[in-house]
Order: C-alpha cells, then structure tokens, then sequence
C-alpha cells in the first residue's frame, strides 16, 4: 500500500482521537466521573442517575478507550504525555483514600466490581500498566487481584469467587458473570477472557505467582481447544464442544485475540509455543473472512448487508492483534499487510465527518439472534474506539 495512504489515514485517525478525548471540552475526566450526570460521550451504554448500572464510571467500554490511550503513548512517549496525563487523571478521579489510611477503588463509583463478574475488572490492567508497583494504583490492583483469586477470601457479596465462580471443568475459567449467584446460559465468553486474564497475568508476573500463569495458560488451553469451531474461527461463548452459542461474533473473536497478545506478554517461556500456535490458527482462521474492502462484518461468516455490516470495533481488535503479533515476533511478517489494510479502511471509510461510524453496541449469547439490529450502529462507542485508539497505537510502531 502507498506510503501516502498510511500516513493520510494516521492523521485523519490522530485528529480524531485528540478530538474524542484529551481535546474534548466535554470529555473531562475528573469532570465527568465526579458528577452523576455527566458521561463520556463514548459511553452508549449510560443510563439516566437512578438507573445508572452497576459499571458507573468504572466500566470495560471507558477503561478500553482509556487503555488505548495509554497504548498510544507507550507507542511515541515523546509526543504522548498528554494521553499519559489524561489517564492518570481519569484514574485518580476513580481511586479514594478510605478510613484505613489506604487508597480504593470507589466504591460510588463502581459499586459492584467485586461480585458482578468478569466486565468490572477490565480495566485494573491499566492501572496495573500505570502503576510503578508502589503507588496508589499498586494497593487497588491488589485488592482487586485478591478478589479473583485468593481462596480464603470473602468478597463484601459474602463469595470466595475462585471456589465458587470457576470450574476445572472449564479449563478453571470464571463465569462470565456471577451476579445473584447465578450462572447464565453460557458460562464462558471470550469477551471475559479479556476481561480477567492480562490483568491477572501482568499481576502474576510482576509478583511472581507462578500458580496463577499455569492457570492462564491452562484457561487459554482450554478455549482453544473447546471453542474453536470448523471453519477456523470461535464461537461467541460455550459451556463445552457440544453446547455453544454458535455465532461468530467478529467483536467477540477480537476480545479474544486482543487477550492473547495481551497475556503472551507476561507468560513465560515455557508456555509460548503453545500460545503462538494459537495465535497463529486465529489469525488464519479469521483472514479467510476479511472482506475485499479490508474490513470483518459484523457476525463474520455472513455476507455484507444493511444488517450486518462491515463493522469497525471487530475490525479494529483484528488490527491490534495481527500488527502486535507481528511486532512481537508471534506472527510471521507476512500477515502485517492484511491489517494495514483494514486499518487504512477504517480511516477511509468508516472515520466520517469526525465520527467513527458503525461500531455494533451489543450482542446477546443467549442464543438469540440480536446481532442484525439497525439501531444498534452507532458512532464513536467505546468498544469500537478504544480498540480502534489501540489499532492507532500499534500502526505507530511501523
């Protein structure tokens, strides 16, 4: 692809990052998660203040965007203090010092994160990557890190979640949500592999717990081998080979991939063969499904239509994942023009009047179809452009 088209799209992209976040007027951190009836734009999935959900201001779809962010200045540190000063800000907005002395997490703020399920915990990663292993964020990571896996702790909803919400039957994966105690349909998601396990990783590896990587490997082992259908690409969630939700969910498969990149950065060596070969049935299985245009569709086995369109969020994770599997040396180089490409496309034909367009808000695995609703398109959602920011990120590094 010409040089010129690249660099066209990373400004157009640029400009529309700065615009969405740190040249915001509305989009002020510390503004915006100290007043209940302020959201972050991005935010479509914001609820009026008496039915604000359980997430508040401390949710997957800020903490991507955030993450993103943070991505973006590790990828050119000397042009990027200012996205590292935005999410510092956004994360001291969220974090309080409570009557020990010690600092925690609002409880205002995200006031169910320790019994609700995999989505509350997303984005302690970021302040894990923040952290300089003393700090603030350093205390709340570990509250947060005995939560998901201390055995002999008791959680405020009165649950050990390590005995209670995972099973050795799924690989030792947690339950996608354990809310009221109660399974759902399908226990595990790939959106909650991403959710837990580069948090747990990058903790278990900075402090040495050796008996937490066995387990992400043999979590990662386990959807490898359970939730790969024929046609090379995963289903959306399961409980075992013989009971899936069987759509294939482009967003879904990209949480999953963006997890396994994010982990092979912390396991050690022992277990990589195993993730790289992995990674590379994923990525092989999904490029059979990219479109002429560049871009994945929404479920990404279907044909293009009004319905299921070439869809950004889905498309941007295949983008992070490929190029930061390329860098890493986990995938061989030759897959780098595939998601060049689709990066390229995104900015062409889906950054429209400094919007990004098409980013699919939500999809059931309840297996019900709801991954053909019109209404569900929408600009500039959070988990479309924090992925869509870490795509930005790893196109730095070319």
């Amino acid at each position: 692809m010409e040089a010129a088209r690249i660099q066209a799209a990373l400004a157009k992209s640029r400009d529309y990052i700065d615009s969405l976040t740190v040249n915001s007027p509305v989009n002020v951190p510390e503004e915006v998660v100290a007043d209940e009836h302020k959201f972050f734009t991005w935010d479509n999935e914001k609820r009026t203040p008496s039915e604000k959900p359980y997430l508040f201001d401390w949710s997957y779809y800020n903490g991507v965007v955030m993450e993103g962010l943070f991505d973006v200045y590790e990828a050119a540190p000397s042009a990027g203090e200012k996205y590292l000063d935005y999410v510092h800000r956004y994360l001291d907005a969220m974090i309080v010092t409570g009557e020990d002395g010690k600092k925690h997490l609002s409880r205002d703020l995200a006031g169910y994160v320790d019994h609700h399920g995999a989505d509350c915990y997303k984005t302690a990663s970021l302040l894990l990557r923040a952290s300089d292993g003393r700090d603030s964020y350093m205390e709340v990571c570990r509250e947060l890190y005995r939560d998901l896996t201390d055995e002999s702790h008791v959680n405020s909803k009165g649950n050990i979640v390590p005995k209670e919400y995972t099973e050795a039957a799924l690989g030792h994966n947690y339950w996608h949500s354990w809310a009221k105690g109660k399974p759902p349909k399908y226990k595990v998601w790939l959106d909650g592999i991403y959710m837990l396990q580069p948090f747990i990783s990058r903790f278990a590896a900075r402090t040495g717990d050796g008996a937490q990587l066995a387990l992400v490997q043999e979590r990662l082992d386990w959807v490898a081998s359970t939730m790969l259908a024929p046609s090379g690409m995963y289903y959306h969630a399961c409980n075992s080979k013989d009971d899936v939700c069987p759509y294939h969910w482009t967003r879904a498969m990209g949480w999953y991939g963006m997890a396994m990149v994010d982990v092979m950065e912390s396991l050690p060596e022992q277990y990589m063969d195993a993730r790289k070969a992995a990674l590379k049935t994923f990525a092989d299985g999904m490029l059979k499904y990219q479109k002429e245009s560049g871009l994945w569709t929404n479920v990404a086995d279907w044909p293009t239509t009004e319905t299921n369109r070439l869809e950004v969020s889905g498309t941007a994770m295949m983008v992070y994942t490929i190029l930061k599997g390329v860098r890493k040396g986990w995938l061989d180089a030759s897959y780098r023009d595939a998601a060049v490409k689709a990066f390229v496309a995104m900015a062409e034909q889906k950054l429209v009047d400094g919007r990004l367009e098409d980013i699919y808000l939500k999809a059931s695995a309840n297996n019900t179809n709801n991954y053909e609703l019109p209404e569900y398109y929408l600009p500039d959602e959070g988990k479309g452009s924090g992925p869509f920011i870490m795509a930005y990120s790893e196109m730095l590094y070319l």
